[in-house]
């Protein structure tokens, strides 16, 4: 029986897996995957990094590497300045693992954008993206033990389950776009505001039989500000807000940053998620987070600390993230011939 209420916890996270997109909680170290407007939107020559996410990795008893949700992403982008203006090309590519390996989501997203420089001082960037991509999901079916296979309580393998799971793999196209604003009023403070659409062909998907549905559109809101103080410290509010279907979350903080010499910075913050259901808000999770940065190489961690009901299921239902990003600086990189970016 155990095995049958694992097949069906596996079931209704599967439902979860292939209606939502995927995600990060240091949704600002995934640019790509927050905002295609984002690409090439860097004060260097180019930008490379990486995501990793471990979820809820005690809820099967499996430990750390056999975790119900594991997801890994890579991805590059670069500027191709024209004039005062850019061009920015970027590729993202990202492998999601639910229902303990169980469930397979694998896509690859081709980036472009053009930003461009507004204002008498040239001290704003428009940009606009938009991305093409093609998403493979898939179900590991050759484990799956259903009741109808156990005799005396003992499983059969040859005994067969007469389930029609459908297929056991699809693939579709899809389409991405999103704008993104960033001004720098002053040399103390400078704030970004940006919006973004995904999956707008809304393509569709039937792994399971006789259920074939269009992947919801996802909505990204996000905004953030640098207030500098003394020109070494920085105060970074941020805040984003997305939609995908009936579900929809709010992920607000506050980080500090630091710079030293040497090209040396240090970030502290904790934000929190917000998921807002139909019958009201409820605290989701708190979320420390430290980055520090040196010579272009940034490293940032972070964990989701469960404050909602689910944190009863066990002591590691959060999540650890790991982000790590290079990006490689123009050697007479400065305010005037750089983009302008947020900071993050």
């Amino acid at each position: 029986m155990r095995k049958i209420y694992t097949f069906i916890f596996a079931i209704i996270i599967s439902a979860g897996a292939f209606a939502q997109d995927i995600h990060y909680s240091q949704f600002f170290n995934a640019p790509l995957l927050l905002n295609p407007a984002l690409t090439g939107f860097t004060p260097g020559l180019y930008r490379v990094g990486a995501n990793y996410r471990n979820q809820w990795w005690s809820a099967t008893g499996g430990g750390f590497g056999k975790s119900p949700y594991m997801t890994t992403a890579v991805g590059g982008d670069f500027p191709i300045k024209v004039k005062n203006d850019a061009v920015g090309v970027g590729l993202f590519l990202a492998n999601d693992q639910a229902g303990a390996n169980t469930f397979s989501t694998i896509m690859i997203n081709a980036s472009g954008s053009y930003i461009k420089t507004l204002g008498k001082k040239e001290n704003h960037r428009l940009s606009a993206g938009f991305q093409i991509g093609y998403t493979t999901q898939s179900i590991a079916t050759q484990n799956f033990q259903f009741a109808s296979q156990f005799q005396d309580n003992t499983f059969v393998n040859t005994i067969p389950s007469n389930e029609n799971i459908g297929k056991s793999h699809v693939g579709y196209l899809n389409l991405n776009a999103g704008l993104l604003w960033y001004g720098k009023f002053s040399d103390v403070f400078g704030m970004y505001a940006g919006t973004s659409f995904y999956n707008l062909s809304m393509p569709k998907y039937d792994v399971l039989a006789g259920q074939k549905h269009n992947l919801y559109w996802r909505v990204n809101v996000h905004t953030g500000f640098d207030i500098a103080i003394d020109k070494k410290y920085h105060i970074l509010p941020s805040l984003m807000y997305m939609l995908q279907g009936v579900d929809n979350q709010i992920n607000t903080g506050l980080g500090f940053g630091i710079d030293f010499e040497h090209d040396m910075a240090l970030t502290l913050g904790i934000y929190n998620r917000i998921n807002t259901l139909a019958v009201g808000a409820g605290a989701d999770a708190v979320i420390p987070y430290l980055a520090y940065e040196i010579k272009g190489i940034k490293l940032g961690v972070s964990y989701d600390a469960t404050v909602s009901q689910l944190k009863d299921a066990g002591h590691a239902v959060g999540a650890f993230e790991l982000s790590l990003t290079y990006t490689k600086k123009r050697r007479n990189y400065n305010f005037r011939n750089a983009l302008i970016y947020p900071r993050f």
